[in-house]
């Protein structure tokens, strides 16, 4: 009965996968993912921006800053990579025949996206790392902080984790259910460090950033 159930998820999660990434293909949209995609480009440009609003953002700004940098550096090395470890699920291109591979060029030319097809998988991979997904928990991380910070008006950041969730379809390297799983297990340790962090907050707020806390007493957005 388990295994029939196991069975016919994983038939519909490669159904659905195979829509987006051979279905939903576009030289633009290899471009566009290609480039939301590739931490090296964005990781610097995000720990400037980070760094900028810590120290002249405004303060609600300065402490979803903070929730967000505390659940992405404690979340994806503590939560995420030991549970990629733990699965040791295989990425789509590397157990899937004809996966759509899209990923960033060599040298020069990392702007233009490098597509290939995978070929018949060669045995079991040992070393998988397709759930959860590292990029969609972070993006989650982020929106999530943001929702605690500035209350359930703050929603558009949701955009934002849907793109990366599709993207990474796209691009082959998870399937369906590595990014929905990711959702909610990245909302619940995001969640959990922001109520330990704003706790710690109160304690020493007070006093180590006086000034500060006066006019930031707590993190979270109150009803």
């Amino acid at each position: 009965m388990l295994g029939r159930l196991i069975s016919q998820v994983y038939s519909l999660d490669l159904r659905v996968f195979r829509l987006i990434n051979r279905g939903l293909t576009h030289p633009i949209l290899d471009q566009f993912f290609n480039i939301v995609a590739d931490g090296r480009l964005w990781t610097p440009f995000l720990l400037l921006a980070a760094v900028y609003l810590l120290l002249r953002g405004k303060d609600r700004t300065k402490a979803w800053v903070i929730l967000t940098v505390l659940s992405i550096a404690i979340g994806d090395p503590l939560i995420s990579n030991p549970l990629k470890h733990y699965f040791h699920r295989a990425r789509p291109y590397q157990s899937v025949e004809g996966v759509r591979e899209v990923s960033p060029g060599s040298g020069q030319n990392r702007w233009t996206p490098a597509v290939r097809l995978s070929g018949i998988p060669e045995g079991d991979v040992s070393n998988g790392r397709s759930f959860p997904s590292s990029h969609v928990a972070n993006a989650v991380a982020a929106a999530t902080s943001a929702r605690l910070v500035w209350g359930p008006s703050m929603r558009w950041p949701w955009i934002l984790v849907a793109l990366a969730a599709l993207g990474r379809v796209y691009t082959g390297d998870h399937y369906p259910t590595d990014v929905l799983a990711s959702i909610p297990l990245s909302i619940l340790y995001t969640w959990v460090i922001a109520q330990i962090s704003n706790r710690l907050w109160k304690k020493i707020g007070p006093r180590v950033f006086p000034k500060l806390f006066a006019r930031l007493p707590s993190f979270l957005h109150s009803r």
